[in-house]
């Protein structure tokens, strides 16, 4: 079975069914999940809402009249709380999505009818509660509705769906930046209508998202299986007795027990409590070097994810143009929408092919070259941008072409190797973490080391490509080949494949495991 990005509850990292499947991703095999398809485009209002990173509203002249200057966005939250999936495993995947949408709502309600600092700040910090908390709830529930042939290329759409918040966000900001005049005539509405629009996605993720199917993962993780077969059911599109629907269904139920029979083992006794079932999906992850390797590799990549540069680019894009030399709030607004639209472009033929490694290195190594080219640039013209005009908008451009080659490689194909090592729980908090730091850190940065700041981010670009090229390959790989590629060869891998033997006859698997779809 290909690994799941998200599993909280079925990491099994050694020993798992085999499912025999398609081949992975392409537009056939999302067109034969429609129905999932639909879900997870809905799910990932999420993202699109976590992309609605309105930091154009920063540079415009009522904002900077009536607020003190704000160096971080609402995402200096995001890591503070994202790592947090007690919700999630608690209450349930939809319900958890339900409540970090009305933390939103508040946020982005407090922000909107800001009178002062405080309120705003408050309302940035709900904001942050509630995306933070979207940015893991929605990617573990489309991975756990998901079938294996198509869970990348859905992994792959939460990076879209964020990418698609991001262009959206920059464009309204650059039309409401008229609102009143862009001088001293602009009215309060130029931010405020930002600042309300995120309530549109936040309500209709709310209440919609009660109405879709559980993830049947984690209805089996709560011992509620009729539920759990129910959901498949509707999620498959195919009769309750049909093989494939079957097969799906004890595959979980299969590695749920595995799970329980772990905990048995190590605490002693029968384990199936939330507690002892979460102390398990922990400790297992380090049980051996190939199990601490893939943790290594998840939490490293999401760390490169982050340090390349794009976070400090998205949060403080009109900014960093305007450092750049592009005078004037409307243009540089206009550069930082131009951001999205290539983000957006670059990332969409990556949700149906990807051949994730090679992508990575290429894309990291000409990160590092773009970072360098705008280091060169600002190093020799940050004084005297006025009369060199030309090398500004050079810089902007390679600022694009940086953004686009984010948005192709380590953008969305981390989201999926990272499925692939299946240390989501670990390398998704390792992300906001990191998120955080970036945020915090690129404003102090530019002030103080200016064009170092691109060198900075430039060296872990080229650190990240030459890791890269000694992680294993992921796609299309199972689970059994991915143990032989992180050198897996434990006496623990083969007594679990054991137990899994067994308890795949024990429920009935076993009959299916040559069953091809």
């Amino acid at each position: 079975m290909d690994a799941k990005l998200g599993d909280s509850s079925i990491d099994v990292s050694h020993a798992s069914i085999t499912e025999n499947t398609e081949p992975a991703g392409g537009i056939k095999a999302l067109w034969r999940e429609k129905h999932v398809m639909s879900l997870a485009l809905f799910s990932n209002l999420g993202g699109f809402l976590y992309g609605c990173v309105f930091s154009g509203i920063l540079v415009m002249s009522n904002f900077e009249r009536n607020f003190p200057p704000i160096t971080t966005d609402s995402v200096t939250m995001k890591g503070l709380v994202s790592s947090n999936s007690w919700s999630s495993e608690k209450f349930g995947r939809k319900q958890s999505i339900s409540l970090a949408c009305a933390f939103a709502i508040l946020g982005a309600a407090l922000q909107t009818g800001a009178r002062n600092p405080a309120f705003f700040y408050v309302g940035r910090f709900f904001t942050g509660v509630g995306v933070g908390a979207l940015s893991v709830g929605v990617p573990l529930y489309n991975t756990e509705i998901s079938p294996s042939r198509i869970r990348g290329g859905l992994g792959s759409l939460f990076q879209l769906s964020v990418e698609l918040g991001t262009f959206v966000a920059f464009w309204i900001d650059f039309g409401c930046n008229y609102i009143g005049g862009t001088a001293e005539g602009q009215t309060e509405a130029a931010w405020r209508i930002p600042m309300a629009i995120q309530l549109i996605p936040a309500l209709i993720l709310a209440v919609g998202i009660l109405f879709v199917p559980e993830s049947p993962r984690w209805l089996i993780s709560r011992n509620r299986d009729e539920a759990a077969r129910r959901a498949l059911v509707s999620l498959r599109q195919r009769p309750e007795d049909s093989k494939e629907v079957q097969m799906e269904y004890l595959q979980i139920l299969g590695e749920h027990k595995f799970q329980q029979e772990l905990g048995a083992l190590e605490k002693g006794s029968e384990s199936d409590g939330f507690i002892s079932s979460a102390w398990n999906q922990w400790t297992y992850l380090f049980r051996s070097a190939a199990n601490r390797k893939r943790v290594l590799v998840g939490v490293a990549l999401m760390f490169f994810q982050c340090w390349n540069g794009m976070n400090g680019i998205l949060f403080y894009a009109p900014t960093i143009f305007q450092g750049l030399g592009l005078s004037g709030t409307t243009v540089s607004l206009l550069a930082t929408g131009v951001v999205g639209a290539v983000m957006l472009i670059a990332t969409l033929p990556t949700v149906l092919f990807l051949d994730q490694k090679p992508v990575l290195i290429f894309g990291a190594l000409a990160m590092g070259v773009c970072h360098a080219l705008i280091a060169g640039l600002s190093g020799k013209y940050e004084d005297s941008w006025e009369s060199h005009k030309a090398a500004g908008w050079v810089a902007c451009v390679f600022v694009w072409i940086f953004s686009a080659l984010f948005a192709m490689s380590l953008g969305p194909v981390t989201w999926v190797i990272t499925a692939g090592v299946k240390e989501w729980r670990i390398a998704g908090s390792s992300s906001w973490l990191n998120a955080f730091a970036v945020s915090m850190a690129t404003p102090p940065m530019l002030e103080s080391l200016k064009f170092g700041t691109y060198i900075f981010f430039g060296a872990w670009c080229f650190v990240a490509a030459a890791f890269c090229v000694f992680i294993p390959e992921t796609a299309g790989r199972s689970l059994e080949d991915m143990d032989a590629a992180f050198g897996d060869t434990s006496r623990t891998s083969e007594q679990d494949q054991e137990r899994m033997n067994r308890i795949n006859h024990e429920i009935g698997y076993d009959k299916y495991q040559d069953t091809k779809f």
